[in-house]
């Protein structure tokens, strides 16, 4: 199946079950794909039915970008106001020291992201 993800931009779309529940309930990955080739990948929870790679799209998800401080010339870590409202957070990453920003996007910024990107 293809879908359009915004004008100029079409993508093929895979979907793969990948575990069941004893409720009746399945994960899911939805594999969002350019030329046979996977640019983002998109899971569920644990869904009755089958998911619907459109509404994917406008869901958002989030994760942790990492900044490693034992390499030359560091990205700085914001303080303050400024870290509370970027939920920035310290610690370590393979015991290397670092600092984390949580970040979210929806599946669609990020397919138009790796579009973009595409050469």
């Amino acid at each position: 199946m293809r879908i359009k993800v915004e004008e100029g931009i079409e993508v093929g779309v895979e979907i793969t079950q990948k575990g069941t529940c004893p409720a009746g309930t399945a994960y899911w990955v939805v594999d969002y794909m350019v030329d046979g080739v996977c640019i983002h990948s998109a899971t569920t929870g644990a869904i009755y039915g089958n998911p619907n790679p459109l509404a994917m799209l406008d869901r958002e998800y989030t994760w942790h970008e990492t900044h490693y401080q034992d390499v030359p010339d560091a990205d700085p870590k914001p303080e303050g106001e400024i870290a509370q409202a970027r939920k920035i957070s310290v610690g370590t990453s393979g015991n290397r020291p670092a600092w984390f920003e949580e970040r979210h996007q929806t599946h669609r910024q990020a397919i138009i992201n790796s579009i973009a990107q595409l050469v």
